[in-house]
């Protein structure tokens, strides 16, 4: 069985490089048939927090990035989260059958002494190593310091040869054993490393392939020595490639928001961002706007570039836009109606249901995201105050007094105004005039709505009453035909 684990530490919420991770995980377990386990990485305990991981359980729900086997839907492989992995004492007895097998060993070295050598290091122009001072003590000398309660760590042994494990995306990599220090396997304050809980959990949860940012790529080789260590294979490993601002620079939040759930808010859509992010670090092919069925089934490793990804929030408004515009009248009124601002609900509060469904399609095309809708509906809140000051600071020629005053005429005629019926009226302006199309709509648009763009002006027309469009045609026609 193909098992994979997305398994994120809730020191913060769950951001856009993370939920990439999970995103990934979750498409190439679908595609070979896998499962995908969840795991919390919690033994930071200062800095996790239960409110972070329900950040990253909301940003997972989402957009709907099931797992197997998680903290809330356990397997036969728990706990699933470290913290209570360590408590029930797993990484201790495996740190203590390292040392028993002269895998690893108590180091006593202080804080002072590390940093010494660090310094001397430095001085000769050399990458640091640690001496391996406690690797040569003897049994009584370690009896001794443990009976004594002296602070300590324990660290592994690291082998000297070249270790070259092969990546699912790069190729081989290859790193120099006797250029990386003997690591610490639990801290001075009995707390495990991250690398040593990572290798455990991995053998313990049988994770057959590990795809993760490529910021991991320097922990890989401790943790293979590990797993060789504990006589298991290692896992397939994956690297994927960071995501950088279009600056190429690497992701933060001056390039834009980071947390997914702040991209929720902002009123994306959760189908635009799993797109999005899907094809975030290979080009599908033929297209990009793709049915998660889609993606599942084009997606492979090997597909996947070695360069950075870049993340632009304007390509991710595009892609949201397209999505938006795939609503029926019916979705887009359940989905942007809890957007809608309190103020904007009263103020369009006159309007049934019938035409909010309407008033939201109207003004579909124009959306970016859902939190446009409150820009976008305004010109349907326009109070007689607004419409006139607003009104006053345009200018009409003598060809746009002649346009909307045929408008005028034949508008009066209609006893209730429908989009087609107004398609009509402008046909025969358009005849009548031998006008451009844009010189017949624009000035009828500024009369009716004192704004220079908006919602396709039929559809306006007839959602909107037309005793409310008559008084304002009055006072556009008091304001520019009392003196002609």
């Amino acid at each position: 069985m193909i098992r994979l684990r997305f398994a994120p530490s809730p020191t913060g919420n769950l951001h856009i490089g993370t939920i990439r991770t999970a995103l990934f995980n979750w498409i190439y377990a679908k595609h070979v048939g896998g499962k995908l386990i969840l795991r919390i990485e919690d033994t930071d305990l200062a800095r996790s927090k239960p409110e972070y991981e329900d950040n990253i359980n909301e940003g997972l729900a989402w957009l709907r990035l099931t797992t197997d086997e998680s903290p809330e839907h356990p397997g036969e492989f728990g706990p699933y989260r470290q913290s209570e992995r360590m408590a029930e004492g797993i990484y201790d007895r495996y740190a203590l059958s390292l040392i028993k097998e002269k895998r690893a060993y108590y180091c006593f070295c202080s804080n002072e002494t590390l940093e010494a050598e660090r310094e001397q290091a430095e001085k000769e122009g050399k990458a640091y190593v640690y001496s391996g001072t406690c690797k040569r003590l003897s049994e009584d000398d370690i009896n001794r310091q443990l009976a004594n309660q002296t602070p300590h760590t324990i660290r592994f042994s690291m082998p000297g040869h070249t270790l070259t494990f092969p990546d699912l995306i790069r190729g081989d990599i290859s790193f120099d054993l006797s250029l990386i220090s003997d690591f610490i396997l639990v801290k001075s304050d009995k707390s495990p490393s991250y690398n040593f809980c990572c290798a455990v959990d991995d053998m313990l949860m049988r994770i057959s392939h590990v795809i993760r940012g490529e910021d991991h790529i320097s922990n890989t080789p401790r943790q293979i020595v590990l797993f060789d260590a504990f006589g298991y294979p290692a896992p397939q490993y994956a690297h994927l490639p960071m995501i950088l601002g279009p600056d190429r620079s690497k992701l933060s939040k001056r390039h834009a928001a980071t947390a997914v759930t702040d991209y929720r808010d902002m009123g994306f859509l959760s189908d635009a961002m799993f797109n999005y992010l899907s094809i975030l670090g290979w080009t599908p092919p033929d297209k990009e706007i793709l049915e998660t069925e889609e993606v599942v089934s084009a997606f492979s490793l090997e597909k996947v570039s070695k360069s950075g990804a870049i993340f632009d929030v304007q390509k991710l408004k595009w892609m949201n836009g397209q999505y938006i515009r795939k609503l029926s009248p019916d979705q887009l009124y359940a989905t942007v109606l809890p957007v809608l601002t309190t103020e904007n609900v009263q103020k369009l509060s006159h309007f049934n249901i019938s035409e909010m469904t309407r008033l939201f399609f109207s003004v579909k095309d124009n959306l970016e995201t859902l939190t446009d809708i409150n820009t976008l509906v305004s010109v349907y809140a326009l109070s007689s105050k607004e419409y006139e000051t607003s009104l006053a600071t345009y200018t009409f020629s003598d060809s746009d007094k002649e346009v909307v005053s045929l408008f005028i005429s034949l508008f009066s005629a209609l006893e209730t105004p429908t989009s087609d019926q107004i398609d009509t009226i402008f046909a025969t302006i358009l005849d009548q005039t031998k006008l451009g199309k844009g010189k017949v709509l624009k000035p009828v648009r500024l009369a009716c709505t004192a704004t220079g763009s908006g919602p396709h002006l039929s559809d306006y027309l007839s959602i909107m009453a037309k005793s409310e469009i008559e008084n304002r045609l009055a006072i556009w026609q008091k304001n520019n035909l009392n003196n002609v």
